[in-house]
């Protein structure tokens, strides 16, 4: 490890709040976009990172960081999204960005089959009104956690577990209604 890295760690370890700040600041907008990558989902990559940085600064003590601090918070980003992904049962990223792209994209109906459409608007269809309408204002409209949580006047942990669920069932809708494997 760097000397800048030992120098920075035995600072945060002093619970040295200024240091921990600009590394906060200077990773956090880096680490968002990287988990981008995997998620896609912009409010949960700021809740990764977020927690990421916290649980950082909360046990400094216990980490072991071998190469580098950028190396540990982006392996750590990394296997954080790679996890959140498993818990709701994403087995394929490239499923997930296609069904993403097709949800956001306002011409899918000019690439997409109409098969498909079909099918993913009668799951839709077939959940409870409120979760279909939060799961439409996420992917359709794509407004953000906030926007819906104001509009609905509702909590923004709720819209999220909504949303959530709203996923889970859709994913458990399409398999048993079409033979397309889609991992929402």
């Amino acid at each position: 490890m760097k000397i800048e890295d030992r120098i920075l760690l035995n600072e945060i370890k002093n619970r040295n709040r200024k240091v921990f700040e600009s590394l906060f600041y200077e990773y956090y907008p880096h680490l968002v976009r990287y988990a981008e990558g995997f998620v896609f989902d912009r409010q949960v990559c700021e809740d990764i990172v977020q927690n990421l940085l916290i649980y950082f600064w909360e046990r400094t003590d216990l980490i072991k960081i071998e190469q580098s601090i950028k190396a540990y918070f982006y392996q750590s980003v990394k296997n954080r999204c790679l996890n959140y992904l498993r818990d709701i049962h994403i087995q394929d990223k490239h499923k997930l960005l296609y069904l993403e792209s097709m949800l956001n994209d306002d011409d899918s109906a000019t690439w997409l089959d109409p098969e498909i459409i079909m099918h993913i608007e009668k799951a839709i269809e077939r959940l409870p009104l409120q979760m279909a309408s939060l799961f439409r204002l996420k992917y359709v409209d794509g407004k953000k956690y906030r926007e819906i949580a104001t509009e609905k006047k509702i909590s923004e942990n709720t819209v999220k577990t909504q949303i959530q669920r709203a996923k889970e069932k859709l994913r458990n809708l399409l398999l048993e209604s079409t033979s397309i494997k889609f991992f929402l």
